[in-house]
């Protein structure tokens, strides 16, 4: 498999994932950078975005979904989402960048599905989209995959594993990437964090997870009374004291691992501030950092996660150093 971040943040959200002979499998997780800086970064690393299979979408708000009109005017790959988040992209054209004005979702604790229980649908809808970019009416949205969050489905070379996670949107989800021995796990958007959440994440090789603000820094800061406590909620963001112990409740002290921190704030957090946090609390529960590649995922173009490098190249191994 192969990772690569082309945006993280309130700004912005899009990671490239790759898999099988030659990364025959390509898929995009969320689109929400401007469609041109999307295939952009995509030609930078030397994909087609008509070699996308398909966009999986967390949830419908505009910092995931922004590129995917013009993507499927252009190129229509699969878009596969919750089937509520492709009703409510139908129905809701004019969401907030950041669902404020959404529903809060109710959380659903419940176990991750074995391969063989896949409950999964394919149905056609229609979306209804308009971005910061231009208006778009009554485009078809004619290939999707209705994948209910806590269901599971197999896509060309990749495994996906898509569970509940709780976000004021309708039915936001994470998913753990399964492909050729390895595991993915993506949540980057989340308010609180789940068994059912921990439980996938405990299973990853890479795990790129929300680290949001820092809780004083976001306080004391110029954000009004009533965002501030839309992002403190159980179903805003993660801070990073929120990230550092869901890493910790999950860790594995017997292999490496490699955590991306991801969707960090521009006014209430750093990446100085997110990765001290993390470390800091590792070691106080007794990790050695040798065994944890850490970095902060950046607004733009991020860092690149290759398993073939992972048994090969010196630099993954303990003696290495830990990446910032």
């Amino acid at each position: 498999m192969r990772v690569i971040s082309l945006g993280s943040g309130s700004s912005g959200n899009a990671l490239l994932i790759e898999a099988g002979p030659s990364g025959r499998t390509r898929l995009l997780v969320d689109a929400g950078l401007p469609c041109r800086t999307l295939i952009n970064r995509l030609h930078l690393v030397g994909v087609s975005p008509a070699q996308i299979l398909a966009v999986l979408l967390t949830h419908e708000h505009d910092d995931h979904t922004l590129a995917l009109p013009n993507l499927l005017k252009r190129y229509d790959p699969l878009v596969i989402a919750d089937p509520a988040t492709l009703a409510a992209l139908a129905k809701s054209p004019h969401q907030n960048n950041n669902g404020a004005d959404a529903d809060p979702c109710s959380v659903r604790n419940q176990p991750l599905p074995r391969p063989e229980d896949q409950t999964f649908s394919s149905q056609r809808h229609e979306l209804q989209l308009a971005d910061s970019e231009r208006k778009a009416a009554n485009l078809p949205l004619r290939r999707t995959l209705a994948l209910p969050a806590g269901s599971s489905c197999v896509l060309g070379d990749v495994e996906i594993i898509s569970f509940p996670v709780p976000h004021d949107a309708v039915a936001p989800c994470g998913y753990l990437l399964c492909a050729g021995g390895c595991r993915v796990c993506v949540v980057v958007d989340s308010g609180s964090v789940t068994l059912t959440m921990l439980e996938a994440m405990r299973q990853a090789d890479l795990l790129i997870l929300e680290a949001n603000h820092d809780r004083e820094r976001l306080l004391r800061g110029p954000y009004t009374y009533a965002l501030k406590m839309r992002i403190l909620s159980p179903t805003g963001h993660l801070s990073n004291e929120q990230a550092a112990q869901a890493i910790l409740q999950t860790w594995r002290a017997d292999g490496l691992r490699w955590i991306w921190l991801a969707h960090l704030s521009q006014i209430n957090n750093t990446p100085h501030l997110a990765l001290s946090c993390v470390q800091r609390q590792l070691v106080e529960a007794g990790a050695t950092l040798q065994q944890v590649h850490l970095a902060t995922l950046p607004r733009a173009m991020g860092p690149i996660w290759d398993s073939t490098r992972l048994w090969h190249d010196e630099y993954w191994w303990p003696g290495g150093k830990l990446s910032h």
